[in-house]
């Protein structure tokens, strides 16, 4: 009996202390639950935090590849498009030595032998040429900073690749040509890529064929300050919009593109007023040296507007006040930069009186003083004032100071002839010395840009009139829809070139050399066009006399003698 109620307490004691643990336990459970949550929240803002740091800018260093592969991976792309070498075609083999015997076979070889695989030729996987690369030449093949021209054909650039090009590009100091076919340009890619071409500073030619874009904003690339030299816009959709602006951009009364030599608007949507905006491009603009606007829908009108500017035009009210300002900010002009007519310019004198140029007065003052020092000369030997020392030493002055400067005007050129003559007379060693300094200062012969304003012009009833466009030695208009008239209308202007050339008038250029008017609205056998051929055929640097017979040779020879 007394074991029972002491067996009953042990069990409450038992049962109260196992209720304890389970308490514990649960206790532990929730503090080691809670030690997680806090541990897992706090790693998940450190990684927040990790995310969200902006990572350090990519500096690129010229290698274009590997500019390119890194700036792709840190743009998140998954297919990277290769960058490869441009593929050539096999030049032909090495000419065989002719010191090299070959030697002949002993005996005959075995037809059974096969034959060696041709080298004409490079094989590739059959899928591999539509994947999207980006071919590059390199100047040296072993150093890759050497990148000069970047292709691309037929697949998209978009926002992301343009990104990337902005950074690689103008890091690239030799890259000099880019050629995106068919890239799928948008007004603001367009615009972005003008910016990074501005970039490179020795970019050169820019060939943007089959990027019809709507805005036809490619006028961004060819502005004042552009560098580029030759741009291609062949098949971009381009209209009278943006016709009119390329034309702008070639030249105003006020601004011209200075850098610009070849220009292919080839296989377009230009017609009559388009063309009119780029012809009158060309009033100012003496740099351009190729056009062409083949395959276009050009008519009578814009080849009359072409005919004009390439032989003289009047000018507008705007470019003559720019050419009165011209003139104001360069003073007097000068004879033998720019020849001004100055029965255009001058209302106060009338044409008939002309007054002496400044280089007149002062050859003038110069044959006053040479004969003055003659006098002065005489009068010295007269006196018995040595002998000719002081003639002597003027001479190697003037001659010092026209080595210095490299270069002689004409009247020192003169001048110092003059003093070389008398001089050799007295002390023959040194007569060869001072011809040869004058032959040395005159070899220097710099050429500047003359502006179109200051031409030779000539007042007709009441109109201003300069010499038109002779910098232009190259134009194609074939297959437009010009007709006689406008045919007619080029024909006068290239008489007029060759008439000026003819009479030594070459300071504007030498006017068109080569001008494709084939396949337009008119007869292959109009005579304004076999008349026009017979003229260009001349004119054309590559255009060789036929040769003439042995009889002819022997004609020409007996007439000549």
């Amino acid at each position: 009996m007394t074991d029972r109620p002491e067996s009953r307490l042990s069990g409450k004691e038992l049962f109260k202390s196992a209720t304890k643990k389970v308490k514990m336990g649960k206790k532990l459970e929730r503090v080691m639950k809670g030690d997680r949550s806090a541990t897992s929240a706090t790693s998940h803002d450190t990684s927040d935090v990790d995310g969200n740091k902006s990572p350090e800018p990519y500096s690129c260093t010229g290698d274009f590849e590997a500019d390119y592969t890194e700036l792709c991976n840190r743009a998140g792309l998954m297919e990277i498009p290769k960058v490869v070498p441009r593929p050539h075609r096999p030049g032909p083999p090495p000419p065989p030595d002719p010191k090299e015997k070959v030697e002949e076979p002993t005996s005959p070889v075995p037809s059974e032998q096969e034959e060696p695989p041709p080298t004409t030729y490079t094989t590739s996987d059959k899928f591999d040429y539509f994947k999207p690369k980006v071919q590059v030449e390199l100047e040296k093949p072993e150093d890759k900073k050497s990148m000069t021209e970047v292709y691309i054909r037929g697949w998209k650039v978009d926002q992301k690749y343009i990104d990337i090009f902005k950074q690689c590009f103008p890091a690239a100091d030799k890259l000099h040509t880019i050629d995106f076919w068919n890239v799928g340009l948008t007004d603001n890619t367009l615009a972005q890529f003008a910016a990074v071409a501005s970039q490179c500073l020795n970019l050169r030619t820019v060939k943007l064929d089959g990027n019809p874009v709507p805005g036809e904003g490619f006028h961004q690339l060819i502005g004042e300050d552009s560098m580029i030299v030759s741009m291609s816009l062949r098949s971009c959709k381009i209209t009278d919009k943006g016709a009119e602006l390329i034309g702008k951009a070639l030249s105003t009364a006020k601004t011209r593109n200075q850098s610009l030599c070849a220009l292919n608007l080839n296989s377009n949507m230009i017609t009559d007023a388009g063309a009119c905006y780029i012809a009158n491009g060309l009033r100012m603009n003496r740099t351009l040296l190729v056009l062409s606007i083949a395959n276009n829908a050009i008519g009578d009108e814009a080849a009359k507007k072409f005919g004009e500017v390439l032989s003289r035009f009047a000018l507008t009210h705007e470019e003559v006040v720019e050419r009165r300002k011209v003139l104001s900010e360069k003073g007097a002009p000068d004879v033998r930069r720019s020849p001004i007519s100055r029965r255009a310019e001058s209302r106060d004198r009338p044409g008939s009186q002309s007054s002496r140029s400044q280089l007149d007065k002062s050859m003038a003052k110069s044959g006053r003083a040479s004969s003055k020092a003659k006098k002065d000369k005489k009068e010295d030997d007269k006196k018995g004032k040595g002998k000719d020392d002081k003639w002597k030493k003027e001479p190697q002055r003037g001659a010092s100071k026209a080595n210095s400067l490299g270069f002689t005007s004409e009247l020192q050129t003169e001048t110092l002839g003059k003093a070389s003559k008398g001089k050799g007379r007295q002390s023959g060693g040194k007569k060869g010395q001072g011809a040869g300094s004058i032959t040395e200062a005159e070899t220097p012969d710099i050429l500047e840009i003359i502006n179109p304003l200051l031409e030779e012009a000539e007042r007709v009833d009441g109109e201003l009139l300069i010499p038109g466009n002779r910098a232009l030695i190259n134009l194609n208009i074939s297959r437009n829809r010009i007709g006689e008239a406008g045919l007619k209308s080029l024909l006068k202007g290239i008489q007029y070139q060759i008439t000026l050339t003819t009479l030594g008038s070459r300071s504007g250029g030498t006017g068109l050399m080569r001008l494709s008017v084939q396949k337009n609205s008119f007869l292959p056998n109009h005579e304004s066009y076999l008349k026009m051929q017979e003229l260009m055929m001349t004119r054309d640097p590559l255009y060789k006399p036929p040769s003439k017979t042995p009889d002819e040779e022997s004609t020409s020879q007996a007439t000549g003698s």
